[in-house]
């Protein structure tokens, strides 16, 4: 199999994904798409144009062709080095500012092992990159690997509601002692963020809510029983209605009946409002 690392000239992230396959005695031929790979690389472009993905700076460098499989960014390519697929869902390509990582979602289903996880976070560090990890509350064994190693230097935790709502609203069940003991390692990171997401959804009865305002108010609760404290930085994440729904985007007195049932429990708790 021919492995070809497409990279660009000056590319930091490129030569992180070289030094993995080096220490790792994999072979690869290296080519730079902006240099003399340019030829090498229109050809592949043409080719594959459907599998490469365009961001706000043009197209990110590494890539990885095996002949068959393409993979793009950093975090993706070392993930597919490391698992081959197995890690696809917990390892997704970034546009984050220089000296960062991150589309590393540690609850994208549930993972007994985190070994090669936690192999990939430790490389990124080495590397002297600061690490933002995802996560909803699933795999708290993971979660405390991370941080007992250093491994994670900001968490935005999502939390969809109490415990009894998750399979509903992520597919997936999740134990409320699961949810609790990552919710108490949150203090364990310097800068951290809560975000707890509500989106207009059709119901059998007409227009609804995916969490009524009483159900934020009990997960808010969860955080302060879990963690001891009432002063997180707690959002009430607003998402707009799905396409083609029809339905009207939440107004701001509907996300203040959130707030105030949140406050009881978070005090610092507010609506997020994006960059």
């Amino acid at each position: 199999m021919n492995t070809t690392l497409f990279s660009a000239t000056g590319c930091v992230r490129c030569r992180m994904a070289a030094a993995f396959m080096d220490e790792r005695g994999l072979s690869y031929e290296t080519k730079d798409a902006l240099g003399q790979g340019k030829d090498g690389f229109k050809q592949f472009y043409r080719d594959h144009r459907s599998a490469v993905t365009r961001g706000p700076d043009g197209i990110a460098f590494p890539i990885l062709f095996t002949g068959k499989t393409v993979v793009q960014g950093l975090g993706p390519v070392l993930a597919f080095l490391q698992a081959g697929v197995a890690l696809d869902s917990f390892v997704t390509l970034d546009h984050s500012p220089h000296g960062w990582i991150s589309g590393l979602d540690l609850s994208a289903r549930p993972l007994p092992d985190g070994s090669d996880f936690l192999a990939l976070l430790r490389f990124l560090k080495q590397k002297g990159l600061n690490i933002q990890i995802d996560t909803c509350g699933r795999n708290p064994h993971i979660l405390t690997s991370v941080i007992t190693e250093g491994l994670c230097d900001k968490m935005v935790f999502t939390l969809h509601g109490p415990a009894s709502r998750y399979e509903d609203l992520t597919g997936l069940p999740l134990d409320e002692a699961d949810l609790s003991a990552s919710l108490s390692l949150l203090t364990s990171v310097k800068d951290y963020t809560l975000l707890l997401p509500v989106r207009p959804v059709s119901t059998p009865q007409g227009p609804g809510v995916s969490i009524t305002p009483e159900e934020a108010g009990q997960a808010a609760r969860l955080v302060e029983t879990a963690t001891g404290s009432k002063k997180h930085p707690f959002f009430i994440q607003p998402l707009a209605p799905r396409k083609d729904s029809g339905l009207a985007p939440l107004t701001p007195p509907q996300l203040f009946k959130y707030r105030t049932l949140c406050r009881r429990f978070m005090v610092m708790a507010d609506i997020w409002k994006p960059a």
